[in-house]
């Protein structure tokens, strides 16, 4: 069924890029959500959850092809992609659909863009769902050599090693000439991640060698295919590596500085939900953000599989998600 039952628009926002986006209106007084995906799917990701679960039950939807994927405007200036412009494009796509306050839900980079769309714009949100990326505060000051160092001490690995692939040039263009490997890598057994995306160079020697190894079972034919279709084109990851140029080239340090103070306590009820076995949006990352006193009023869920668990178990996913918003969303 894919998005076929949900209306398809487009919105040019007023900084000239145009966002595809995929809408159904609630049902009486439910709430509406707002669904980002990330690196590297496109709104499709979300059609199991909400065909199965937020439809029938009466939930809106606006699902967007982020900016850099699908059918949406693909700029490759980093600079294009500050999470402050990136919200304030959300917002316009709300006010489109005269939407005045949403649930943001966001899946890996969808999960940082939702968190930062609450630091904005907090008055537009009335809850958030974390999908296998914790909240990461705004603190103005990333580096990622810092990071792989202080993790590599905490676990034994950094967790962002293959962020050097993805951010080089060289290294995007050995991702699009080996598009087959990059998705066995990326949709391979989780624990294969120990082995290519966080060991030093680990990720580039897999890709750049166009190795393959078995996927994942929800890695079928048909989501191969829509990968390969998608990531041949338009540049290929040109555009989607922008998302970790903009974290590790300062971009989202200049972004987060701008965030008032008040606005970095989430007040809103938030859901996390993560994979046990995600060895790089590692669920022990929310416990020091919750004893900062950060997330006031949050539900932490881990359940088995890794970075894709809620493809690797739609129905435990969406049955979490569903009871989550029975009992908070009344």
């Amino acid at each position: 069924m894919g998005l076929s039952n949900l209306t398809k628009k487009t919105l040019t926002v007023s900084r000239g890029f145009t966002y595809t986006y995929y809408v159904h209106p609630a049902q009486e007084s439910k709430p509406t959500l707002i669904l980002f995906h990330g690196w590297p799917d496109a709104a499709q990701l979300w059609s199991g959850l909400i065909n199965d679960y937020l439809l029938p039950h009466g939930y809106g939807v606006v699902v967007p092809d982020c900016l850099g994927y699908g059918e949406s405007s693909k700029p490759t200036d980093p600079c294009s992609y500050s999470w402050r412009d990136m919200a304030a494009d959300a917002v316009e796509i709300l006010d489109a659909e005269r939407l005045t306050t949403v649930l943001f839900a966001g899946h890996d980079w969808g999960s940082a863009l939702s968190q930062r769309l609450y630091n904005f714009y907090p008055s537009r949100v009335s809850g958030m769902i974390n999908v296998n990326v914790a909240y990461m505060p705004p603190t103005g000051q990333f580096d990622l050599d810092i990071v792989n160092e202080m993790t590599r001490q905490q676990y034994g690995y950094g967790i962002l090693e293959y962020w050097y692939l993805f951010t080089a040039e060289d290294g995007i263009q050995a991702m699009n000439q080996n598009l087959e490997s990059v998705y066995s890598m990326v949709f391979g057994d989780p624990a294969t991640w120990l082995e290519t995306m966080t060991v030093p160079g680990g990720a580039r020697k897999f890709v750049s060698e166009g190795r393959t190894q078995q996927t994942l079972p929800f890695a079928t034919a048909e989501h191969k295919a829509d990968f390969m279709d998608r990531l041949s084109k338009d540049g290929g990851f040109a555009a989607p590596s922008c998302w970790y140029k903009a974290f590790a080239f300062s971009v989202q340090n200049e972004a987060d500085r701008l965030v008032p103070d008040e606005n970095k306590v989430i007040n809103v009820p938030l859901l996390y939900w993560g994979g046990e076995g995600d060895v790089v949006g590692r669920p022990d990352r929310l416990q020091p953000v919750i004893d900062a006193g950060l997330l006031p009023d949050v539900t932490s869920i881990t359940r088995e599989g890794g970075h894709w668990a809620l493809l690797e178990k739609p129905a435990v996913f969406g049955e979490d998600v569903l009871a989550w918003l029975q009992e908070r969303f009344k």
